[in-house]
C-alpha cells in the first residue's frame, strides 16, 4: 500500500511538473553579447539575465548572425552555463557566424527548476 501511494505521488508530481503554467513571459530573459577579446577562434560572449520568478535551467539560445542590412548570414545555437535563479543571470559563449555584422539572440527553451511567490 506505501509503495502504490508513494508511486501515485511521484507520478502526480511528474504531471504536475510537466503542466505548470507559470513559465516566464517571453520578455523574462535580457541577453547581452560582445565580441570576446581572447582565443584563436573568433567567439562572442554574453550573459542572459532572468527577469521572471523562475528559476530555469536547461537555456538554450538560438543565436542569428546578421549582415549589416539585417538579414540573416547563419544560425548558431548555444546553452547558457548552470541554472539562472529569478533576478540572477549566468553566461554562455558561442563561436562567431561568419560574415555577420551583429546578432539577433533569443532564448528558445528551458526547464523549469522552481517558481518563487511574489512578495
Amino acid at each position: 500500500m506505501g509503495l502504490c501511494l508513494g508511486l501515485a505521488l511521484v507520478l502526480t508530481t511528474a504531471v504536475a511538473w510537466g503542466q505548470d503554467r507559470r513559465q516566464p513571459a517571453g520578455d523574462s530573459f535580457r541577453v547581452t553579447w560582445q565580441p570576446r577579446a581572447t582565443g584563436v577562434v573568433p567567439t562572442i560572449e554574453g550573459r542572459v539575465h532572468n527577469a521572471s520568478l523562475v528559476w530555469v535551467t536547461d537555456v538554450r539560445l538560438q543565436v542569428d548572425g546578421l549582415d549589416p542590412e539585417g538579414h540573416g548570414v547563419g544560425r548558431r545555437f548555444a546553452w547558457v552555463l548552470g541554472d539562472i535563479v529569478p533576478g540572477g543571470e549566468s553566461s554562455f559563449v558561442v563561436d562567431a557566424v561568419r560574415g555577420a555584422a551583429g546578432y539577433r539572440i533569443t532564448v528558445v527553451s528551458f526547464s523549469v527548476v522552481s517558481v518563487t511567490q511574489a512578495p
